[in-house]
């Protein structure tokens, strides 16, 4: 299997949902699908057990489990960027070791999430981590919207010199100033990563080297023409891809609720599955909808 490099993280990184059988069972042939459909469609880094994989209702086996299945389904064929962060320090700990061991390419971690943290303690949370793979690449994730807690520019470049293996970031929060003050905070070599969608475009033009798109594991493609056309240097078809992109979120509701990836999923031919409870399934109307939506986009 070919090992990928911390560089080969970028371009269209897919936060992939994690698909569920009827009786809530964690579905990993279905989840294997899901791996060959992204791959097949343009995304260049899977990102699974985020918070669009609903990461935070799997059980730690359920976790490492996906996971696994992911790397093996993969194959070296894209890299694979394991979310691992967790409630507690020592399960983080525990699946980002995890991670490396099955052949991820690296591991990104979520801010200590629920209660709130002082700098002091998110900053024990993350070095904790960092040190127990000092040759494994860890991602800090920038999510104060969900995780309740954020990280400080200063926090983010204090963890890079105190880890060398804190390779880069994940910010969600949607300030691009905040965005440039992270890539300046990670430095050279570091590889900094948008997750906000909206935002897409004009952080590659800041920099960015890849988008973390929850709305990609339902049109992949339109993500990517975004990325590729930027890349070639053709403006006037970026800004168009970034548009189509625009619509293309309005159609799915950014996944609120996350049903809309996995019905989208399965309206083209891929077992999306289930959410699990308490999230909710879309009605017949929603999925309705969303069909004429998606067959707007060109995608059905």
């Amino acid at each position: 299997m070919p090992q990928h490099l911390l560089s080969d993280i970028r371009g269209l990184v897919c936060p992939m949902v994690t698909p569920f059988a009827a009786d809530g069972a964690l579905d990993l042939a279905a989840a294997r699908q899901v791996v060959d459909f992204l791959i097949a469609h343009g995304v260049q880094v899977l990102f699974p057990a985020g918070s669009t994989g609903e990461g935070a209702l799997l059980t730690q086996a359920e976790r490492e489990a996906l996971a696994a299945a992911v790397v093996d389904q993969a194959a070296g064929r894209v890299p694979v960027l394991v979310h691992t962060g967790a409630i507690t320090t020592a399960e983080t700990v525990a699946l980002t070791r995890h991670a490396q061991a099955i052949g991820a390419s690296a591991a990104s971690v979520i801010t200590p999430y629920f209660f709130t943290y002082d700098e002091e303690s998110v900053f024990a949370h993350y070095l904790a981590v960092a040190q127990a793979v000092p040759d494994f690449p860890v991602f800090v994730y920038a999510f104060p919207g969900n995780a309740k807690n954020d990280i400080s520019p200063a926090l983010l470049a204090r963890l890079r010199a105190a880890a060398p293996n804190i390779a880069g970031f994940k910010s969600s929060n949607g300030d691009l100033i905040r965005f440039q003050e992270y890539m300046d905070a990670i430095g050279p070599g570091g590889v900094p990563l948008c997750g906000v969608d909206g935002l897409m475009l004009p952080a590659l033009a800041l920099g960015s080297m890849g988008q973390v798109s929850g709305n990609s594991n339902a049109v992949p493609e339109l993500f990517r023409r975004v990325y590729n056309t930027f890349r070639a240097g053709d403006l006037e078809a970026a800004r168009a891809a970034q548009s189509a992109v625009n619509r293309a979120r309005r159609a799915l509701h950014d996944g609120v609720p996350l049903a809309y990836f996995k019905a989208a999923l399965t309206l083209r031919g891929v077992p999306g599955g289930r959410v699990r409870a308490p999230m909710r399934e879309l009605t017949p109307a929603q999925i309705d909808q969303l069909r004429a939506d998606l067959q707007t986009l060109g995608v059905l």
